[in-house]
């Protein structure tokens, strides 16, 4: 509760708010930039993961066809390293920018959403 603005703690006891209506109506609503901001760094942290560990395992994916450049070494294999980091990077931000267009849609303070 300490990210809740004081004057709507203030006004929740005026109202004499319960314990629910107190959780749902302030404090969710308060919290709820810094909720997505966590979901998005953790969005942009697994999609990493993800990718360092299909290079490590082996499975089929991204990572895996760019360790396979990698490892291949042709003339033509830094332009497909380059290409598909380039692929990476565009579903990273269109995660990203996915989870923000959620975000503008749950969050009721729409100053707190940066574009």
């Amino acid at each position: 509760m300490n990210g809740v603005d004081k004057d709507l703690i203030n006004v929740s006891r005026v109202l004499r708010l319960n314990a629910t209506t107190k959780t749902f109506k302030i404090i969710l609503p308060s919290a709820m930039p810094m909720i997505f901001t966590g979901l998005r760094l953790s969005l942009g942290i697994g999609w990493m993961v993800l990718i360092a560990a299909e290079m490590l395992a082996q499975n089929p994916g991204l990572g895996k066809f760019v360790w396979d450049e990698f490892q291949n070494g042709s003339s033509n294999s830094l332009a497909r390293i380059m290409v598909a980091v380039l692929v990476i990077g565009l579903i990273g931000f269109l995660l990203d920018r996915g989870m923000l267009m959620l975000q503008r849609r749950i969050s009721w303070d729409k100053n707190a959403v940066l574009r």
